[in-house]
């Protein structure tokens, strides 16, 4: 089952993200979302050696937190 792309994170209905999922999201590599996870800043669960899922509320708080915001939001903003 493939998992559908994030249109607003504050609405999402699943109480996880993806890595991939996020990295599309906030228009980033899956890298810099690695980078964040890693370094304690983006809290997530290791499933696996490179598996992990990020709670939507862990995400909606760094989203918060680090001032990102998907690029149409930002691209309204300006």
């Amino acid at each position: 089952m493939a998992r559908r792309d994030l249109t607003a994170l504050a609405s999402h209905a699943e109480p996880y993200v993806t890595v991939a999922q996020l990295a599309r999201y906030w228009q980033v590599s899956p890298r810099q979302i690695y980078k964040h996870i890693d370094a304690g800043t983006l809290e997530a669960i290791r499933l696996g050696p490179r598996l992990y899922r990020i709670r939507t509320l862990a995400a909606l708080d760094f989203e918060e937190r680090a001032q990102m915001r998907p690029v149409e939001v930002a691209r309204k903003q300006r």
